[in-house]
């Protein structure tokens, strides 16, 4: 071990050096993860020393400090700070210590001095520890290395050196040393005789056999553990002899020792560290048993004294076996004879073969009953005996099975009659036991018989003479811990040990894992081969990782699995209990597990029986067997229902079935799904999930889990036939293969009902009608897993392919994809809810006809289910519309005059509407029904005649005979919510065309007195109405709206807009359409009922130079708020609409929405893809857009401030915010023909953060097998200020080439190409060249960036949008003043360069600027403004005429400002964050103060500050561009070109200080020099009284409440009511009241309350009156505590009434 001097550690922790280190003369050691350095008196020690790793646990500093700098090979004492000396000073406050260094700065040792409670001196010296603990062994120079530290630098050891001053005389007694241990207590129990005994601590003799180990250990890391060890001599031993011999004859001691330890540690206490004291004292003594007539015995014992009894601890260490001799010794202390030959028999056993080939005695104690001084006794002994053997467990010579043998006996049981012991696996090899602190000779226990006995035993060879075969393979081979029992009738064995995981092999049927098991052996001696071999099972099954988040516990198996020797079979019966399905997924291989776990995981199980056959490998040769085939039988309990499960697994697969014993009627659909599903949260129609199962035949309910090719499969099927009409049941899960087990399972309900009857319906004009339906289906599907972009989530082609090889019924649904288009990710049926129709063809093969699905799941729903739950309490909601539209197929059929085009679905109200397309016609008129359903209110599945009604909504016609046209359409509907009528006519006479359409309709709110009518009006004339010299107004518009709103089209939905669209009448049936559609009350509909809510719309069609068309229309709606829009659709052909041949055709559609609610200003404009330029094929395409956001009610504050043009959209890279423009590009798409195309796309855009532009063409030839192309590009990105601009362009050319020859196909390809990277100031870039075999890199331009902040007069001419005026004719004049006040702006880094840039500022303007009023602020009054009756139009910047009392207005800057001073205040009025400028690159904010004064003018001239104003912050968002804190990190310039902040559109605004708000001071009354006059003192009139006031006395006591009665029913009163309460006091008081008030201490009938009741009549004379007799007589009747107060008692009082006394 070695100091080093200077450690070279970069990375160690910043500590003390020698400079650091105050210069008291001390030395530290320091360990080297202390993080000090090496000084001149300080030294580090080498890292990962032992020494080192001590020191390092001595304290948190890690340091041994000495009181001096040590020499060589001297002893240098400790400091008296060091931490470890003052821990044993709480030992013994004089306690020294000292370190030995040699001249290396290697410690060599350490030494403790003690002069408690004996003058001691402990050392870690080589000398001194050989002395103490005896020589190595050959060739190890050291038992102990320097300094006394074991190898893991964990215990510090010091033998007891003599040749210090060593003082433990003579004079000590064994008195002495109980008192120094705690025992002083034992002299209570010991003779005198015994406690005198004189004990010497003398220096060890070179003659002794052993050593003394007289040491010390330190443990630092363990509570700073200190343990010593001293042994004592006693010279005169007789007491303890004659106590010995008297209880135990023939025991002679030859020399006595006594070993005295003592341990101290630093415990953790309630009071906080405290030290703890432990110590004991034992005899070690040299004896022998002394037998007449027989060799003397000897031994080495260990005597132990306690209060009440004495242990003699004997171990035998030689193989000159003591046994008989010991045994007859102890057999004569109980009087025995026959103990020796029990012995004898056992060992002797021979089964098949000598059970034990050896034994030897090892171990005896003896125990001493010394509770009563004057009769002594033995009171019980036992022997340990070690036995080798090769016939129990296996084991060979060199490796024998060893057993640790004991037998017992006890004054109190006597012997027990077997010898018993469990297996021996330690080892005999351990030499530095004596080194180790509290262990003893007689302590340890290890083999004589062998060096290396088996570590295990294994089953085959348990039992002796005996092969177990066919051992299952969970069972392990090797058993390490074992128990054997031996009688003289029989052998027995336990064993315990954990299993192993069942065999992977594919005939191997799953088993699940047993944990722990015991197992026991046994026969009788003479008949091993009948022997029996058990394994108690009791383990417990965890559930899936997925059930036991859902609380589902491990279930517990318990059995046996037993071996039969006869037949040499395996077998295992066991029951499960406590479970849920999900815990049989341990009974399925391990591939399986993850699928079946889903699908089970929910379903109770009550008890299951297992039972188990294994079967061996056949001709493998080997021992060992497999499950191969397993039955479970049991109850499954779903909802109500009891079902009879099997579960058989063999090496054919697995089958899972289970059948219905009885159900209960109360049972229903909705309750077993949600008992299979364990969820609530499910998604069906109340006439679905409330149908009764009902009882029916013994399996017309079961459930069964199959494996198809790609899934697994739990299918329950349930069918009930009531009369013709039968319901088929089908829920089935299903898990693909290649899902995991988080991946949710697929589920599918399906009902089909068929047979239904031919009911016929009457309807007026139309006749009978019979219903279509052959079959119908009603489905529900659920996909729980994360829907992929742009898709819907449900069950696949793959999927139904899966689950109809499973069901018995396949599920028919409509394939809507032309078969040379499908695919097996084909969605096929979506998750929600269906109804599907059936129809059969003449054939009789089944279709389906229609797919309506509705109640469809929300995106956001986790479990894909929201449109229905099962809420708390068991009451299910069910939304009377999903929104899900109506779906409709063709279905032909005439019926009458009736002809049915096509059959819809939609299920609304609770109720299935099939829907149907139905027109008639009489003569030249043509009508059509309008929502024409047939509703069946369906309760449930097994309803035998659900309620058909028909519905018919409005009704439409049409007539046609050219050139006139007419058709109409009116409807009477009721959503539920809004009871309304709509109606239109369009009537057409060529040119013209007339169009209206109106609605009325009562909307019902939730509140009551909330309902309101809705109306709308809308007209429209197309045709010649008014021609100009070069223009035709040819179309007029116009609508109104009361409590209605109409939706403002965006630029995609202007062409369908009613004042816009050109209906272009091709027949009744277009026309019909359009009516539709304009009366629609519908979330779909221009026009819906909105309260408070009015609009007004206008608009006309202009038509010029025969090429130039529009349409336009302005809307506005008012109320709550204001919206205005302006539409129009511009039309151009040239060189005229009617030419048969165009250079151009162009469509733009406009849209501009300007809403005041929500702060927004929207003008988007779009070409129509049907435009073109120069021939049909050269299509046009793009948009823009102009968007602001301003503050409103209701506006974003996030987005105020902000802007966006666009146009044909943004930079490819740009993360467009949401909200803003999205323009399809400018672009021109060219096929000339011939096989050569030419497109190119354009953008441009400006945002606040960036300005952004770029191109791109595209040119491309194709002729057979030739072909070639061209590119370019180029995309530009410009930053405001500080200006700097990132560009990208390339071009590149390309040429291509194919050959087909039969089966060879060659591809050649060659591409050069070249791109430009462009960034500045200063410029640089990149050039990129591609020459197809070869690319290289050329930069050119400054790679350093510039600092181009601008200046502050740049910033501000920036802001305000100006620039300085040239022209000199103007000058600064007197505005220098407020000029300079309006620039006080400082930055926040250099106050002299602020002062000389503001200077600079100011000069710049005197010399350059022309100086304009107010242009850097806004004066906007908010309140309290008048316009005089003269003069209502106010001009700018004249006077205001204001309200003193409510005037309030705004000072606006233009430029952001902090702080806000109120005329030569030093300090500011309002502070609000912090201003920076990111053009000027501030990191640090700068000051920008608005200075107000307020002055009042005087009639003499003079003005006076006006006081008493208020001041509140104005703030405003305004362009990060300009406003945001510089960040070098974002600069593209000044961080490799990156251009990340620029595309980023998040936090494009900042919300800043941008003026103040100023109210006027609140009016005061003026002064009045009247005081207030109080009314009430005037009329005040003193009166005096003739006579005193009678004195006011006290109630009688008696009238006083009694005190409330107490949780023992007793009162402090001397109420009458009952106090016997059966509770707390509260109830008792309850109980006394009403026990009083039902029946009063009054008397009974005439005497109680009747009685009380005729007084009262009769004082009130009622009895003379006429007819008052009967009256009186029912009032006796009536007398009582009413009927509602007594059984609402407890309900209508908060608190218990008081009683009187």
């Amino acid at each position: 071990m070695g100091v080093k001097s200077n450690p070279d550690n970069d990375d160690a922790v910043p500590a003390r050096s020698s400079q650091d280190v105050e210069d008291d003369g001390l030395y530290y050691i320091y360990a080297s993860s202390s993080g000090q350095i090496s000084g001149e008196n300080i030294d580090v020690l080498t890292e990962g020393s032992p020494t080192d790793t001590f020191v390092s646990s001595l304290n948190e500093e890690q340091v041994i400090i000495l009181e001096s700098t040590p020499g060589a090979t001297a002893a240098t004492s400790l400091a008296s700070t060091d931490k470890t000396l003052l821990w044993f000073q709480e030992l013994d406050p004089a306690a020294a210590g000292s370190v030995t260094i040699d001249s290396e700065k290697v410690i060599e040792s350490f030494s403790l001095e003690f002069q408690q409670p004996w003058t001691m001196t402990f050392s870690s010296d080589s000398e001194v520890l050989l002395y103490t603990f005896g020589p190595p062994s050959a060739g190890a120079d050291y038992r102990i290395p320097p300094p006394g530290i074991d190898e893991d630098g964990q215990i510090l050891t010091l033998g007891l050196d003599f040749k210090a001053a060593i003082d433990v005389t003579s004079s000590n007694t064994l008195r002495d040393l109980y008192g120094l241990v705690g025992s002083a207590s034992m002299a209570d129990y010991l003779p005198d005789d015994l406690l005198d005994l004189v004990v010497a601590l003398q220096p060890p003799d070179e003659g002794d056999s052993e050593p003394k180990r007289n040491a010390l250990w330190y443990i630092p890391t363990s509570s700073k553990r200190i343990s010593m060890r001293l042994q004592f001599q006693v010279p005169v031993f007789d007491s303890l002899q004659d106590i010995l011999g008297t209880t135990l004859p023939g025991f002679t001691m030859k020399t006595a020792d006594i070993v005295f330890s003592e341990d101290v540690l630093l415990a953790a206490t309630e009071a906080g560290p405290q030290q703890i004291f432990q110590g004991s004292i034992a005899f070690r003594v040299q004896s022998a048993i002394h037998r007449d007539g027989a060799d003397d015995i000897p031994m080495t014992a260990a005597i132990d004294i306690s209060e009440s009894s004495i242990t003699i601890t004997v171990l035998f260490e030689s193989e000159d076996d003591p046994l008989s001799g010991i045994v007859e010794w102890l057999a004569s202390l109980i009087g025995d004879n026959t103990l020796g030959t029990f012995v004898n028999d056992i060992l002797g056993k021979d089964e098949n073969g000598k059970l034990f080939s050896n034994f030897v005695l090892r171990r005896m104690l003896v125990g001493i009953d010394t509770r009563d001084p004057t009769t002594r006794k033995l009171s019980s002994f036992s022997f340990d005996i070690e036995v080798s053997t090769g016939h129990i467990g296996g084991g060979s010579d060199s490796n024998p099975v060893v057993f640790l043998l004991s037998y017992n006996w006890s004054r109190l049981t006597g012997g027990f009659g077997e010898l018993a012991g469990q297996l021996w696996t330690t080892s005999r090899s351990w030499s530095d036991i004596d080194l180790l602190l509290n262990q003893e000779k007689w302590t340890v226990l290890r083999p004589v018989t062998t060096d290396n006995p088996a570590k295990s035993i294994n089953i085959a060879s348990l039992i002796p003479g005996q092969t177990v075969e066919s051992i299952p393979d969970t069972l392990p081979s090797e058993i390490t811990t074992a128990y054997i029992s031996l009688t003289q009738e029989s052998f027995s064995i336990q064993c315990s040990f954990k299993a192993k995981h069942g065999s992977a092999s594919s005939n191997a049927v799953p088993q699940p894992y047993l944990d722990e098991l015991a197992l026991e052996g046994s026969f009788n001696w003479g008949d091993s081969s009948s022997f029996a071999l058990g394994l108690y099972v009791n383990a417990g099954i965890d559930p899936s990782e997925e059930a036991t988040a859902n609380g589902v516990r491990p279930a517990i198996l318990k059995g046996l699995l037993t071996y039969d020797s006869s037949v040499k079979e395996w077998k295992l019966e066991a029951k499960l209990t406590g479970l849920y399905a999900a815990t049989l997924v341990e009974f399925f291989k391990d591939e399986e597990k993850d699928h079946i776990g889903p699908l089970i995981n929910s379903i109770i199980i009550s008890s299951l029986d297992v039972q188990y056959t294994y079967t061996g490998a056949s001709g493998s040769g080997s021992s060992a067997s497999t499950g191969t085939k397993f039955v479970i039988s049991g109850d499954l309990v779903i909802a109500s229902l009891r079902l009879k499960l099997d579960f058989t697994y063999d090496e054919g697969g697995f089958t899972f079935t289970a059948s219905l014993n009885s159900a209960q009627a109360s049972a229903t659909i909705g309750d077993v799904l949600t008992s299979i599903l364990g969820t609530t949260d499910i998604d069906l129609p109340d006439f679905v999930y409330n149908t009764q199962l009902g009882s029916g035949d013994k399996d017309f309910f079961n459930i069964k889990i199959s494996k198809q090719e790609n899934s697994y499969l739990f299918i329950s099927q349930l069918a009930v036939t009531i009369a013709d009409l039968t319901n088929v049941i089908d829920f089935a899960q299903m898990h693909r293969t290649e899902s995991s087990a988080k991946t949710p399972s697929k589920r599918l309900f399906r009902v089909s009902i068929s047979g239904f009857p031919n009911r016929e319906i009457v309807l007026p004009l139309i006749g009978k009608l019979t219903q279509p339906l052959d079959e119908l289906y009603f489905l529900w599907a659920q996909d729980p897993t994360p829907p992929k972009a742009n898709k819907m989530n449900g069950l696949t082609r793959s999927d139904l392919v899966e689950l109809n090889g499973g069901l018995d019924d396949p599920i028919i649904v409509k394939d809507k994809i032309k078969p040379d288009a499908q695919s097996p990710e084909d969605l096929m049926v979506a998750a929600g809810c269906h109804f599907a129709i059936i129809i059969r063809s003449s054939s009789g093969e089944r279709s389906c006809l229609l797919d309506y699905e509705f109640m469809k799941p929300s995106a956001s729903s986790s479990s894909n289910s929201t449109a229905l739950s099962l809420k708390e309490g068991g009451d299910r909601e069910e939304p009377g519309d999903d929104g899900s539209p109506s779906a409709q197929a063709p279905y032909k059929k005439t019926t009458g005059p009736l002809s049915i085009s096509n059959v819809g679905l939609k299920y609304k109200d609770k109720q299935l509407a099939i829907t149907f397309t139905a027109t008639f016609e009489l003569g030249p008129l043509g009508f059509s029904l309008v929502g024409f359903s047939l509703s069946l209110n369906i309760k449930a599945l097994n309803d035998r005649n659900p309620k058909i009604t028909p519905n018919i909504e409005g009704l439409s016609a049409s007539f046609e005979q050219s050139p006139l046209s007419i058709t109409g359409v009116i409807r009477h509907g009721n959503d539920g919510g809004t009871d309304y009528f709509a109606g239109g006519l369009v009537v057409g006479w060529k040119p013209y065309q007339f169009e209206a359409a109106g609605f009325y309709g009562l909307v019902k709110q939730p509140d009551p007195g909330e309902d309101f009518t809705s109306v709308f009006i809308f007209a429209k004339l197309n045709g010649p109405l008014v021609t100009l010299e070069f223009a035709e107004i040819d179309s007029l518009c116009g609508g109104f709206g009361y409590n209605s709103s109409v939706r403002m089209p965006t630029v995609d939905e202007v062409y369908e807009f009613p004042f816009i669209a050109n209906t272009g009448l091709s027949g009744s049936q277009n026309a019909m359409d359009v009516l539709e559609k304009l009366v629609d009350p519908s979330s779909g509909g221009w026009f819906q009922a909105l309260d408070k809510t009015y609009w007004l719309a206008v608009g006309l069609g202009v038509g010029a130079f025969q090429m130039l068309k529009i349409d336009a229309v302005v809307a506005v709606q008012f109320g709550s708020a204001i919206k205005i829009g302006i539409f129009a659709v511009a039309t151009a052909d040239i060189p005229t609409s009617d030419s048969p041949f165009k250079l151009a055709h162009v469509e733009l559609s406009i849209a501009t929405v300007a809403d005041f609610d929500y702060g927004t200003l929207k003008i988007d404009a779009q070409l129509s893809p049907r435009s073109f330029i120069l021939d049909p094929n050269c299509h046009l395409t793009g948009g823009f857009g102009l968007y602001y956001w301003f503050d409103a009610p209701h506006a974003d504050s996030s987005a105020v401030g902000q802007y966006v043009f666009t146009l044909g959209g943004y930079h490819q890279a740009y993360n467009k915010p949401v909200g803003f423009p999205d323009p399809p590009r400018l672009g021109i798409s060219w096929n000339l023909g011939g096989g050569l195309t030419v497109s190119g796309q354009a953008y441009f855009a400006i945002t606040p953060k960036a300005c952004m532009a770029g191109g791109h063409l595209h040119a491309a030839f194709s002729a057979g097998p030739l072909g070639a192309w061209f590119d370019a590009f180029a995309d530009f990105l410009i930053n405001y200020k500080p200006f700097s601009f990132n560009m990208q362009a390339g071009v590149s050319v390309g040429v291509k080439f194919s050959i087909d020859i039969w089966f060879i196909h060659i591809r050649i390809s060659v591409e050069i190409g070249a791109q430009l990277y462009l960034w500045g100031p200063p410029i640089a870039g990149r050039v990129h060249v591609d020459l197809w075999i070869v690319s290289f890199d050329i930069n050119f331009g400054s790679s350093s960036s510039v600092s181009d902040a601008v200046k502050l007069i740049e910033f501000y001419h920036l802001v305000l949008q100006s620039q300085a005026n040239n022209s000199s004719s103007s000058s600064y004049a007197g505005a220098s003043a407020a000029r300079k006040r309006m620039l006080a702006i400082t930055g926040g880094e250099d106050d002299d360069d602020d002062d000389e840039e503001e200077v600079d500022v100011i000069e710049a303007l005197e010399d350059s600027s022309q100086l304009r009023k107010n242009e850097g602020h806004n004066f906007l009054a908010q309140s309290g403004l008048l316009n005089p009756a003269d003069n209502p139009e106010r001009n700018q910047n004249e006077d205001w005429i204001v309200r003193g009392g409510s005037f309030s207005f705004v000072v606006e800057c233009k430029m952001a400002i902090n702080a806000v001073k109120y005329g030569e205040a030093e300090e500011p009025v309002i502070k609000y964050g912090d201003v920076y400028s990111k053009p000027m690159k501030l990191t640090s904010p700068m000051d920008s103060v608005l200075t107000v004064v307020i002055q009042q003018e005087e009639q003499d001239g003079d003005s006076t500050l006006d006081q008493g104003w208020g001041y509140d912050a104005y703030l405003k968002s305004l362009p990060q561009a300009l406003w945001a804190k510089y960040d070098p990190k974002t600069d593209p310039r000044a961080q490799g070109n990156n251009i990340g902040n620029l595309l980023n559109s998040a936090n494009g605004t900042v919300t800043l200080m941008a003026g103040v708000l100023i109210t006027a001071p609140k009016p005061t009354m003026a002064p009045d020099p009247f005081p207030a006059y109080d009314v009430a003192d005037a009329d005040l009139v003193e009166l005096d009284a003739e006579k005193a006031f009678p004195t006011l006395a006290d109630a009688d006591a008696a009238w006083a409440p009694a005190k409330p009665l107490t949780g023992n029913g007793n009162s402090s009163g001397n109420g009458s009511g009952n106090s016997n309460g059966n509770g707390g006091g509260v109830q008792n008081q309850y109980d006394a009241v009403r026990s009083t008030w039902s029946d009063p201490p009054l008397g009974s009938d005439e005497e109680g309350r009747q009685g009380f009741v005729v007084a009262l009549a009769t004082a009130f004379k009622w009895d003379l009156a006429d007819g008052m007799t009967r009256i009186v007589d029912e009032f006796k009747s009536m007398a009582g505590m009413p009927e509602r107060l007594k059984s609402g008692f407890m309900d209508l009082y908060v608190a218990a009434p008081l009683l009187s006394k």
